[in-house]
């Protein structure tokens, strides 16, 4: 079967869901900008939460803010200046990095009817950052009671934490079984399936994902395996680069980035369930934002150990400072294993064009000739 009928097949389900799902799709709809966002919170408030990914035309944002500016902060804000988020009824804004700051000034000044609320984030993780974070998270809970006169219930936090939780574990088993070869699915088509979790009730796209998996999965698919590659980095929202892998003959056997598998793993069901929150997000694997620099390399590692990553892709926005600082270091732990490596700048969903082409498929021949 090839991937036009795989993803012919898929969209049926997400339209067959939706249709089930009408009514609370009639939900408002809240955006947000940033992994540590708890999007339980949000549902918990009777909100469908919508993760902020916008085309790429920034032309009217380019008139307020630096061109040498974060490509994707310019987006947002072009869209919303441009009369689109129309369907939101606000936005939360983590304070993922400078950028971010920015674009929430420019926001509450250029978009005053569509409110942006603002969520501090620590960038270390110990007791005294998940306290601090709690407190972020109390003030936030406040924020949404006050402006929409709404009511986050403790039954409706352990609801959404629940449900959530639910969708992390099918996300695991979908991978475990992409990385066995046990998934008649290519990695593109597993990145639009994240993509549609921001786009339907919760539990309507629980429905889609346990409908995927049974449809499916399956013993091993080929015995044909191309040479594994991971792709690491900061915001990938279009499915360019592993679509170009893979159409390279590229195995893509992990992406780790805010749109893909940097998930929280699971967060339980204490008895103070905003703390739960703070202690699982904070604790979730971290991004280039974040202090621990050595705990992202060593879980990178790890995972392309376990998956038989054998080269790994490494994409960067332009002027986005976090990711930009990480990769040398990041690289030279690489070289001290012996893992090739490719980093790719760029502009948010940006085309591949022939330059890029160029390298990746000159990267994945050359991991090739060294696999053989």
């Amino acid at each position: 079967m090839n991937n036009t009928a795989l993803g012919n097949g898929i969209e049926g389900i997400f339209a067959e869901e939706a249709i089930k799902g009408c009514s609370d799709s009639q939900k408002p709809r809240l955006g947000y900008t940033c992994t540590y966002v708890p999007t339980e919170i949000l549902e918990a408030a009777g909100f469908i939460p919508v993760r902020i990914a916008p085309e790429p035309s920034s032309e009217k944002a380019d008139s307020f803010l630096d061109p040498n500016f974060c490509p994707y902060v310019r987006a947002c804000l072009g869209k919303a200046m441009q009369g689109g988020y129309e369907d939101l009824v606000g936005i939360v804004i983590a304070n993922a990095c400078d950028g971010m700051r920015r674009l929430l000034d420019a926001w509450r000044y250029y978009v005053p009817n569509r409110p942006a609320f603002f969520l501090d984030l620590p960038r270390v993780v110990n007791a005294l950052a998940v306290d601090y974070f709690k407190r972020q998270l109390t003030r936030l809970v406040n924020e949404l009671q006050q402006n929409f006169k709404v009511q986050v219930t403790r039954d409706s936090l352990i609801r959404a934490i629940s449900e959530t939780n639910r969708t992390r574990r099918l996300y695991e088993t979908l991978l475990s079984h992409h990385v066995r070869k046990a998934l008649a699915l290519p990695y593109s088509k597993l990145l639009g399936i994240f993509q549609k979790e921001h786009d339907m009730p919760r539990q309507s796209f629980n429905e889609v994902l346990e409908k995927i998996i049974q449809t499916q999965s399956r013993g091993r698919v080929t015995d044909h395996e191309g040479v594994g590659v991971f792709i690491t980095g900061s915001m990938l929202d279009g499915d360019s680069i592993i679509t170009l892998v893979e159409g390279l003959g590229g195995d893509i056997v992990g992406v780790d980035c805010c749109m893909a598998e940097r998930r929280v793993e699971n967060v339980p069901l204490d008895h103070d369930l905003l703390r739960a929150l703070s202690d699982s997000y904070l604790k979730k694997l971290p991004c280039a934002r974040m202090k621990d620099t050595q705990k992202r390399i060593e879980y990178l590692l790890a995972k392309m150990k376990g998956s038989g990553g054998q080269g790994l892709i490494y994409t960067a926005l332009k002027f986005c400072d976090p990711y930009l600082y990480e990769f040398p270091y990041l690289k030279a732990e690489l070289q001290r294993w012996g893992i090739p490596s490719l980093f790719l700048e760029g502009e948010y969903r940006g085309r591949a064009g022939g330059g890029l082409r160029t390298r990746v498929q000159a990267f994945v021949e050359m991991l090739e000739k060294k696999r053989s």
